[in-house]
C-alpha cells in the first residue's frame, strides 16, 4: 500500500522489536508520544494473528516502561484505535503510547450513559454469543476480512536486547 503513511514510514525510530517497529509521531499529543506497529501492512486487530499482536503489545510495553524510566512519567496510556469510527486514521495497525504527569491537560475521559436494562442485555447476548464461537468460525471470518500485504524489507537495527520485563520488576514499589 503506498500511500499508508506507516508503511511508508519515515519518521524517527526508536527501536524495532522483531516484526515491530516503535517510532515518534509527526503529530504528536505531549512530547515523548510514541507509536508502535507492525512492519506488515495490517488495517486493524482482527487481521492480526495472535503472534503479530502479542509482538504489538510486547513492544508497547517495552516503550511505556521507557517513558517510566527515561521520561520519568507518572503513567501512560495505550491506546488502540480500531476502525475509522474509533478514530483511526491511518488505515494501519497501530498503538499510540502517550507518557502522562499530573497536570499535562490530556483528558481521555468520556461521560457515561445511561443504558436500560434491555440495551444492556441485548449488548451482553450479542458479545458473549459472538466470544462463545469455535476458534474455527471465528478464523473463517477473519478470512472475509481483506488480506493484509506483504511485509516490506527494511534495513535492520543491532542493538542489544535488554530484559524489559526484570526492568519493569525493578521499578515496581
Amino acid at each position: 500500500m503506498t500511500d499508508c503513511q506507516l508503511c511508508s514510514f519515515n519518521g524517527e525510530l526508536l527501536f524495532e522489536e522483531g516484526p515491530i517497529l516503535v517510532g515518534l509521531p509527526k503529530k504528536p499529543a505531549v512530547p515523548g508520544h510514541a507509536i508502535a506497529f507492525p512492519k506488515q501492512h495490517i488495517q486493524i486487530l482482527e487481521q492480526a494473528t495472535n503472534e503479530q499482536a502479542e509482538k504489538l503489545v510486547e513492544a508497547a510495553n517495552k516503550a511505556s516502561i521507557a517513558m517510566f524510566e527515561g521520561l520519568k512519567a507518572q503513567g501512560t496510556n495505550i491506546i488502540i484505535m480500531n476502525g475509522t469510527a474509533a478514530g483511526q486514521k491511518t488505515p494501519h495497525l497501530s498503538i499510540d503510547i502517550i507518557p502522562r504527569f499530573k497536570g499535562d491537560g490530556l483528558n481521555f475521559q468520556w461521560p457515561t450513559r445511561k443504558l436500560t436494562e434491555e440495551q444492556m442485555d441485548i449488548a451482553e447476548m450479542k458479545i458473549r454469543e459472538e466470544a462463545s464461537r469455535p476458534a474455527a468460525i471465528i478464523s473463517e471470518r477473519k478470512e472475509e476480512l481483506p488480506e493484509p500485504e506483504k511485509e516490506k524489507p527494511r534495513k535492520p537495527h543491532k542493538k542489544p536486547k535488554e530484559d524489559i520485563f526484570m526492568k519493569q520488576l525493578r521499578r515496581l514499589p
